[in-house]
């Protein structure tokens, strides 16, 4: 049985937050004194630096208050993260995670070496190199932002793990496992990792920011903010995933995370082995709560057995908005299948090989003007996929 914290909240004033993320705490029986003495890893979602009110990383008061909690209870709290494409360095800088760190005497880790861990059990990636700063912590604290995800329909506590793998090297996982199910295999298998592959098994806590949350085309500067009001907690990361995504309105059935995840055998089986405490999923659901595009076709295909032709025809590609593109070149610079190329004289945009593309849709996740959006294939428009 997973028990999975349910708690509403309308905003991110510090004394509410600390009194529900302690409440959350309590209600998945965690006592205040594991933090003593004991060094605490906290990581947020730091996709890229944004303003709090674009709901694209963990709220900057939402990881203020957990570090006042781990601090005020003897813990030593260490933020550990990777952006996708920006140094960690850049992205504190960028937005009020700086202030935080400052005022409240936050050490940074570093992810600029790695450790291996290995996990047995895991269905494809039995080795996995993550930051070597998580090896010297002793608990685990994620902090997800729960939004929408046009390749794994949404992400939360599962996926938010993704950012212990540094830098550049997570795009080079999309182009090594591009379509939605094997991707969602290797997240489940780093979730795994995490929970037994350290010499010692740390204690892993997930408290997720579901407060200010992102629909539509996430979970970058294409989603749009959207109120959920909630904070779930929890150890199970499938299991607050599939409470969550029936807060919003979302169908489990459609994130691989969660299905393939109630299969695995480090977690519960089903949603009937979820207790959750606190609020009921009835009265705090989101009735209008909208999906990344996504189609049909671009969830099951895999791409080895894809011909390019299927591909462009059937499935959704990654375009630039001559509007909006600034030519910064951050979409070529994560590009893991090295599908984009800069603008002729001629043009007003990068230009996209569809034939190379994967369609993973880094681009999109990581554009800061929001000018790469999905355009539909051709026989998709006609027999309207």
């Amino acid at each position: 049985m997973a028990i999975v914290s349910l708690e509403r909240i309308n905003d991110y004033e510090n004394g509410m937050l600390r009194k529900t993320i302690l409440k959350s705490l309590e209600n998945i029986g965690v006592e205040l004194s594991i933090f003593q003495g004991k060094q605490v890893a906290l990581k947020p979602n730091l996709l890229m630096p944004a303003k709090p009110e674009k709901a694209i990383m963990t709220d900057p008061e939402f990881f203020r208050a957990v570090v006042q909690i781990v601090r005020q209870n003897g813990g030593k709290p260490v933020l550990i993260e990777s952006p996708a494409i920006h140094s960690l360095k850049t992205a504190i800088r960028k937005t009020e995670y700086a202030n935080i760190i400052e005022t409240e005497n936050v050490d940074v880790g570093s992810n600029s070496e790695t450790i291996s861990l290995t996990y047995a059990d895991a269905k494809s990636f039995k080795h996995i190199d993550i930051a070597s700063s998580l090896k010297d912590v002793d608990i685990i604290i994620s902090l997800p932002k729960f939004k929408t995800h046009g390749l794994t329909y949404i992400t939360g506590a599962v996926k938010n793990l993704f950012g212990v793998i540094p830098g550049l090297a997570k795009s080079k996982m999309h182009m090594k496992i591009p379509s939605a199910e094997d991707f969602s295999d290797f997240l489940l298998d780093l979730c795994g990792a995490m929970q037994f592959g350290f010499e010692k098994q740390k204690t892993i806590i997930h408290i997720m920011d579901a407060i200010l949350t992102q629909e539509g085309e996430g979970p970058g500067t294409g989603g749009t903010p959207k109120k959920m009001n909630a904070i779930l907690a929890g150890f199970d990361a499938v299991a607050i995933d599939y409470v969550v995504t029936k807060v919003a309105g979302l169908d489990p059935e459609k994130a691989m995370t969660i299905t393939k995840g109630f299969d695995r055998s480090y977690g519960v089986n089903s949603p009937a082995d979820i207790k959750i405490i606190g609020q009921r999923i009835e009265d705090m659901k989101v009735f209008d709560f909208s999906p990344s595009r996504g189609t049909i076709m671009s969830n099951m295909v895999r791409w080895p057995l894809t011909s390019k032709h299927f591909k462009n025809l059937f499935i959704e590609k990654p375009a630039p908005d001559k509007n909006r593109c600034t030519l910064c070149y951050k979409c070529k610079t994560i590009c893991p299948a090295g599908a984009i190329s800069p603008a002729s004289e001629k043009e007003d945009t990068p230009k996209y090989d569809y034939n190379s593309c994967i369609r993973c849709y880094c681009c999109m996740e990581i554009c800061p003007e929001a000018a790469i959006h999905k355009k539909r294939g051709l026989l998709q428009w006609m027999i309207r996929i």
